[in-house]
């Protein structure tokens, strides 16, 4: 159970955290000449009756040092606040206690601290005061302790509200992928580079691989230590310092985060909820330059308004964050803004989506997505398929980018693929459930008009077509769909009859070449032309120059015909009429049922043409399944 201390400069938080720890969280010389905490302080509580290991972080309360108190608060569990009973609620108190709100912390307990400085009627006042102040948020319920870190009044009590809190605090969600953004980066004598932070989710153990984003280094662990214990793996919402291998700690710094590899991904864009706070004071314009404080990261950045062109001082609305540098995150993650100058904070928020692409703003399907992001399970998960478009996603995947357990990802895709919401594009027999990809229905039916779009385009293009080649059209999507997406969505238009394959080639159902008055004309011509040369078909250049057809109207009625049935197409220079393929299968037929086969040379020989003819004419009926060879001979299949 991690509590975060949280108060204005001077208020005794350190002090008190000694008391109730009998060790001082202040380690710098600069802190202790100074008599202000600089930086965080990560301070244990011996108390063998918590249910959970209790750890306090110390925060600066300096106003200068806001940036340091959000890295600190960005991942507890409940917050310690703190207020001198001789000060009251103060400037830093007030945003300490905001910011609290904003990262959505739930538990707390409230101190009042230097009881020993002030009368009883004081005491009272500011108890009233900070009853009134914290009213209708987390902490309305919280109790309220007077303590003095001098005398020692009220510290047993409050120890014993902190370990009885400790043991209602609830369970984190836990992904199962190892991360933990880095809040602290030291050297241990005789270990090397260590980093240390509260783990997010997963587990860590020595020997493991880890990733530090967004850097993308690569390193080994080496060690690990849990509250000044060496372990051997570390999990969950522990408090862990990580001895890394072969990484220098000028490499390193607070605000990267330590993750399994290839889990996570630099980003330099977060779709999100923002919250403006009623004290921000003014309008926050589209394109606002930003502090944008996530995990233990402060990143610049730009917002972009999606919804409105300005939010007020205490609405809420959807944005997108355009990062000036890259930071790692998870939908589910909170985070604080504060203006770029002067700093203050003026609202934050949660992630919905750590990979988005750019929006079109005041978009009513962009404002759609978003508030399913923000929905149960299901409806996230469906969101991330529709997000995705033509590429498939699995479930590993899609687990990764929200930040969900597997399990959990996997029922929700049951679930949509019992609606008809999701396509499977995997075949069944390739693997488990968690390695099945699928499609959005929505991308499905989008792609199936693509292709269509694709096979009209060509068919105008080439008006003498009636059949685009298959491979011509998946060339022409290679970098829209893959190949399993492209046959996936194939198949079932082929299985709806709205296209039709022929052989290696694909055609619209119900399409047919219309021709023009004269192109008729023409085509009663070439018909009459080829029916008449019967078996000894000519050349279709020659029949061009003979009727005088222009050329790209002659390949037109040649396409038509063949495509009505009139003429076939035998070979690359063999065309016969219907009627003459009639008369050769009789011929072909009887000729086996008299001699139990045919070869090329008897056909030849019995017709008395050329060979070209004869091999183009038993290859036909081969094809159209009459007969069926057999070595050099063909017999009746």
């Amino acid at each position: 159970m991690i509590f975060g201390t949280a108060g204005h400069i001077d208020h005794g938080k350190t002090a008190l955290i000694k008391a109730l720890t009998g060790i001082d969280a202040d380690t710098l010389a600069e802190e202790k000449r100074r008599g202000i905490t600089i930086e965080l302080g990560f301070v244990f509580l011996d108390a063998p009756e918590a249910e959970r290991q209790v750890v306090f972080i110390d925060v600066p309360g300096h106003e200068k040092l806001i940036k340091t108190m959000v890295a600190g608060a960005s991942n507890i569990d409940a917050a310690l606040l703190v207020v001198a009973a001789d000060e009251g609620v103060s400037i830093q108190t007030r945003e300490h206690f905001e910011i609290l709100q904003l990262l959505d912390i739930k538990k707390g307990i409230v101190a009042i601290t230097k009881s020993d400085l002030v009368d009883s009627a004081r005491l009272h006042q500011v108890s009233s005061e900070v009853q009134d102040y914290i009213q209708g948020t987390f902490l309305e319920n919280a109790p309220i302790f007077p303590v003095s870190a001098l005398t020692g009044e009220g510290i047993d009590d409050l120890r014993s509200a902190v370990v009885k809190l400790s043991g209602e605090a609830g369970e984190r969600i836990d992904s199962g992928i190892f991360r933990m953004p880095v809040d602290r980066v030291f050297t241990m004598p005789g270990f090397g580079t260590v980093i240390a932070g509260t783990i997010l989710s997963g587990e860590i153990s020595v020997g493991d691989r880890v990733d530090i984003l967004p850097e993308r280094l690569s390193s080994r662990v080496r060690g690990i230590h849990v509250h000044h214990q060496k372990v051997e793996r570390s999990s969950l919402g522990v408090r862990t310092a990580v001895n890394l291998t072969d990484i220098k700690k000028e490499d390193l710094y607070r605000g990267q985060c330590a993750a399994s590899p290839q889990t996570l991904f630099p980003t330099l864009r977060l779709d999100a909820r923002l919250y403006l706070l009623k004290s921000s004071g003014k309008e926050l314009k589209n394109r606002t330059r930003v502090r944008l404080h996530i995990g233990t990261a402060e990143v610049i950045c730009r917002l972009a308004l999606l919804e409105k062109d300005k939010l007020k001082p205490g609405d809420s609305g959807f944005v997108q964050f355009l990062l000036e540098s890259p930071t790692v995150a998870l939908p589910g993650d909170r985070f604080v803004i504060r203006s770029f100058s002067p700093l203050i904070t003026i609202g934050g928020g949660v992630v919905l989506d750590a990979y988005p692409t750019k929006h079109k703003r005041l978009d009513d399907y962009t404002v759609s997505g978003l508030e399913k992001l923000e929905g149960d399970t299901c409806s996230v998960v469906e969101q991330m398929y529709l997000n995705s478009g033509f590429t498939p996603q699995s479930v590993g995947e899609v687990a990764l980018r929200t930040g969900k357990k597997e399990s959990t990802v996997i029922e929700a895709v049951a679930e949509l693929f019992g609606e008809a919401k999701l396509i499977q594009i995997t075949p069944k027999e390739r693997g488990a459930d968690k390695d099945m990809r699928h499609i959005h229905i929505h991308a499905r039916d989008r792609l199936c008009r693509v292709i269509i779009d694709k096979i009209k385009d060509f068919l105008v293009k080439n008006p003498d077509r009636v059949r685009m080649p298959t491979a011509e059209l998946r060339s022409q999507l290679q970098k829209v769909a893959d190949f399993e997406t492209f046959n996936a969505v194939l198949e079932h238009l082929l299985n709806e009859r709205q296209l039709l394959m022929d052989g290696s080639e694909i055609r619209l159902a119900g399409y047919s070449i219309e021709l023009s008055s004269k192109e008729q004309k023409w085509a009663r011509d070439v018909e009459e032309e080829f029916k008449k040369a019967e078996f000894k078909s000519p050349l279709e250049e020659e029949a061009r120059i003979k009727l005088d057809i222009r050329e790209d109207a002659f390949k037109k009625i040649m396409s038509f015909l063949i495509e009505q049935g009139t003429l076939a197409r035998l070979s690359d220079k063999v065309i016969y009429h219907k009627d003459a393929i009639s008369k050769l299968k009789t011929i072909v037929l009887e000729y086996i049922h008299q001699n139990g086969s045919i070869k090329i040379s008897d056909l030849r020989d019995e017709l008395a043409f050329s060979r070209k003819f004869a091999q183009a004419i038993l290859e036909y009926f081969d094809s159209e399944g009459v007969t069926k060879r057999v070595g050099d001979a063909h017999v009746v299949d």
